[in-house]
């Protein structure tokens, strides 16, 4: 059998490129007329119809050839039964012959035919040793005919032979075998119409020439049936050859598409990553291609009938016993006998870990039976790879490698589900704590050293973290320098507080990172379940407020959470959002607090304080709110307020007033301050040296480059800037040789222990004695009792202010008591105030020079 014409380029689609191509160039020439067709896409459509012809005519052959080697084998198969019935039915016909008929014909036909017959019976012979032939021509086909007519010629002569003196016997003899040979032939040549026309034409000659012989209405009764059994075979044989010729067709068409599979499943195997995989009804390997056998690291040959689910149990053997249980699942896969996709087995070739996704459907044979297994077999290692890489980001920090916020949560909710359930259920209370913390400090390690610093300090953090936390509870970075331990399970809070103490006492010892010895201190918050909530978010916010009061109170220690710590920030909250209505509403307003100089009891000036009367808690403190505003940012917008405000109120004052007014470090930080504090004199129309700044050490602490130019362009602008509380907060006294201040003003803490205590004066007379050094004005602040007076003006101080002057008071009342203040004279020392008895004579008369 020959198929080498479908293998030939014609058999494949015509390509369309040419025919677009001229077609779009058809379209866009708007010259060539609607109904001509230009000569190019002419001569294109003529190749396209010689290549259809070519194509239906080397299909037409393919199919021809393998008709003519189906009637060939049928003519062959049939052979030797249709040789032995013929020899048989001309020895019977030859036998029962009467000695009326003449002998010679009858001698000579009976020869003629055992000739024929012993030359197909040679021919079948030689037919079985050749075996089965690759083609067979049309002349053998014509031969067939030939044959077949000269059959039915000689088997036509026993009818003529019977008209010339045959008796009732021979009739009945002759024509049971005319009825045999009628059928043995066409089912002979059935599948032959041509040939099987040619013998039952020549056969039926017989017939017709004996009943024109013999006449009467039997013999044309016979002659009747005979031709409708030979008419019946003539269409049967149509029916089969169009039967053969479908057949054929379908086959010829399979195979071509088994060819273009066959071509495109080698293309896909040799040119992608995917190997094909066959195995047969036994489980066993075949059809092994060099991809696959290269992918499994084996010889193609030693994987021939090699037992796919042995193969996989070998490759698997050094793989943990929970990835080997992916083998037990190709096995019930292949029982169950359904088509599988994606079954992904782990697998060890060369000595690297692999994965294979196997799919595959169930080979079947003609009668449905399952004959094997055919399918793809893909290698994800790399996908496996990015998953599991996938995954691991999913759940863990990519600095530190701890567990990242999300999955923290997730874990947190899943055992706090546990401990629900488990007291729902009467069982035993399940308690457990939740840890954040943070590191004091660690934005200055960033700005001061740099971000790589940074990360390696969060790294090693993270590993004494890890190692002082203990195996089974989960440690968690939730971002920047905020970290989080869950202990799933505790009973007593000493245990908890001692997990807390032991995370703080490892971190106390310097990180050596890139070089650097950096400090650390981190400060701990705890929240504790059931007591101090019971879902993931209680737990978080409780935490987190321990952390806050730690951090507020006393840095580097471990606070638990209480409910009060709630209770400041839900009154934090409603602070917040009731003071930007204060803001937007105008419910804020300015008191003014006088400043008197002790040299002539004179008002120089008034310092303007912030006062909000809640509409509906009253009063509240600025010690409360303005934290709550410098937190929240509020504080730019009620700053500015405040500016402007005390600017235009001081405008109405007489010439020689001052106003003093606080600035917060976040508007010192600002870089609009400068251009503020401008817009507020000009729209106020006050003279620049009549405002006074008051800042506070606390500026310093994150003192930048630009802080201290902002500063010299407000003492640019001719506004005086006073360093308030000075002495209780910053611990560096090099800003003062940094930046020349006009005013120092003295804390009201040492102002108040200033007759109780030695220290106390001793600091203020330090003070004094450095402000009158670098020619700076001073203020004590907090002044409320005649001797606190006396001695501050024994000791050089400019002004006091506080209630011994007056208190604080509204805008409108300012021009009255400045009025009103010339008539108030300066109260006398008390007469048992003795100065010289008090221990200011046994203070230092030389500043220390720790101080200078």
């Amino acid at each position: 059998m020959s198929i080498s014409p479908l293998s030939r380029p014609p058999l494949m689609p015509a390509p369309k490129t040419a025919h677009r191509s001229s077609s779009s160039v058809s379209r866009a020439s708007p010259r060539v007329p609607a109904r001509a067709t230009p000569r190019p896409a002419r001569q294109a459509s003529d190749r396209r119809r010689e290549d259809r012809r070519r194509t239906l005519q080397a299909s037409d052959e393919a199919i021809e050839a393998r008709v003519r080697l189906r009637q060939h084998a049928a003519v062959v198969r049939a052979l030797p039964w249709m040789s032995a019935m013929s020899a048989l039915g001309a020895l019977s016909v030859a036998a029962a012959a009467p000695a009326a008929v003449p002998q010679a014909p009858l001698w000579g036909w009976l020869v003629a035919l055992m000739v024929l017959t012993l030359g197909h019976l040679q021919f079948w012979h030689q037919c079985r040793r050749q075996g089965r032939p690759l083609h067979i021509h049309r002349r053998r086909i014509g031969a067939y005919e030939l044959q077949a007519g000269l059959t039915g010629l000689l088997w036509s002569a026993p009818p003529v032979l019977m008209a010339f003196g045959g008796d009732a016997t021979l009739g009945v003899v002759s024509g049971a075998t005319l009825m045999t040979v009628l059928c043995a032939g066409s089912l002979t040549l059935m599948s032959m119409p041509r040939a099987l026309h040619a013998f039952l034409g020549m056969l039926s000659l017989g017939p017709v020439i004996g009943a024109g012989l013999q006449g009467g209405l039997p013999a044309w009764s016979l002659l009747l049936q005979w031709l409708l059994l030979a008419g019946i075979a003539i269409a049967s044989s149509r029916g089969v050859q169009r039967s053969l010729r479908a057949r054929v067709s379908a086959e010829v068409k399979s195979d071509h598409q088994m060819q273009l599979v066959g071509l495109l499943l080698r293309d896909f195997e040799e040119q992608g990553s995917d190997v094909i995989w066959e195995i047969d009804a036994g489980g066993r390997l075949c059809h092994v291609s060099s991809h696959l056998a290269e992918a499994l690291g084996r010889e193609a040959a030693t994987l021939n009938d090699r037992s796919l689910l042995g193969l996989l149990a070998e490759l698997q053997k050094d793989l943990p016993e929970s990835e080997r249980e992916s083998a037990g699942q190709l096995h019930e896969r292949l029982t169950e006998g359904q088509p599988f996709r994606d079954v992904l087995l782990p697998m060890m070739v060369g000595g690297q870990q692999r994965w294979w996704s196997m799919t595959a459907k169930p080979l079947v044979n003609e009668r449905g039976m399952p004959v094997g297994w055919r399918g793809v077999a893909r290698d994800v290692t790399q996908a496996r790879h990015a998953d599991r890489r996938l995954t691991w980001l999913a759940h863990n920090d990519t600095l530190t490698g701890l567990t990242n916020r999300a999955h923290f949560r997730v874990l947190l909710e899943k055992v706090l589900g546990g401990a629900k359930a488990r007291e729902q259920n009467g069982g035993p209370a399940h308690c457990g704590a939740v840890m954040c913390l943070d590191l004091d400090g660690f934005k200055n390690v960033n700005d001061t050293l740099g971000h790589a610093t940074g990360d390696a300090l969060l790294v090693e953090v993270a590993r004494r973290l890890k190692e002082a936390a203990g195996r089974g509870q989960v440690v968690a970075r939730l971002g920047g320098d905020e970290f989080a331990v869950l202990m799933r399970s505790v009973r007593q809070d000493e245990e908890i507080g001692a997990a807390g103490q032991r995370i703080i006492e490892a971190m106390r010892a310097p990180c050596e990172v890139m070089g650097a010895a950096v400090p650390v201190r981190v400060s701990v918050g705890i929240a504790r379940f059931p007591q101090d909530g019971m879902t993931v978010d209680e737990m978080m916010q409780h935490a987190d407020l321990a952390l806050y009061d730690a951090k507020s109170h006393a840095p580097g220690s471990v606070r638990f959470f209480v409910a009060r710590l709630g209770e400041q920030v839900r009154r934090r909250l409603v602070l917040e959002r009731d003071l930007r209505e204060a803001i937007e509403r105008g419910q804020l307003e300015l008191h003014f607090q006088p400043k008197v100089s002790l040299r002539d009891w004179a008002v120089t000036g008034f310092e303007a304080l912030l006062r909000w009367n809640h509409p509906e808690h009253g009063p509240i403190s600025p010690v409360e709110f303005i934290p709550v505003a410098e937190e929240s940012g509020l504080i730019l917008q009620m700053g500015e307020w405040a500016l402007g405000q005390a600017c235009l109120e001081a405008a109405r004052w007489p010439d020689p007033l001052q106003v003093a007014v606080n600035i917060s470090p976040v508007q010192v930080m600002a870089q609009n301050l400068p251009d503020a504090v401008q817009r507020a004199l000009q729209r106020s129309g006050l003279a620049p040296h009549r405002l006074e700044l008051e800042i506070t050490e606390s500026v310093f602490i994150n003192e930048t480059r630009g802080t201290v130019e902002r500063l010299h362009a407000l003492g640019r602008l001719g506004v005086q800037i006073a360093l308030d509380d000075f002495g209780t907060g910053y611990s560096s006294l090099a800003y003062l040789r940094r930046f020349p201040f006009d005013t120092l003003k003295i804390d009201r803490a040492f102002v108040r222990e200033l007759l109780i205590s030695r220290d106390a004066r001793s600091i203020v007379r330090n003070i004094l004695a450095l402000a009158q050094s670098l020619r700076m004005s001073t203020v004590a602040e907090g002044v409320e009792e005649p001797m606190q007076v006396s001695v501050l003006e024994a000791e050089g101080c400019d002004m006091v202010q506080g209630y011994y002057a007056s208190r604080p008071m509204p805008a409108r009342d300012v021009i009255e008591f400045v009025l009103n203040w010339g008539e108030r004279h300066r109260p006398d020392r008390p007469r048992d105030f003795d100065l010289a008895n008090t221990e200011t004579a046994a203070l230092p008369q030389t500043l220390p020079e720790t101080l200078i």
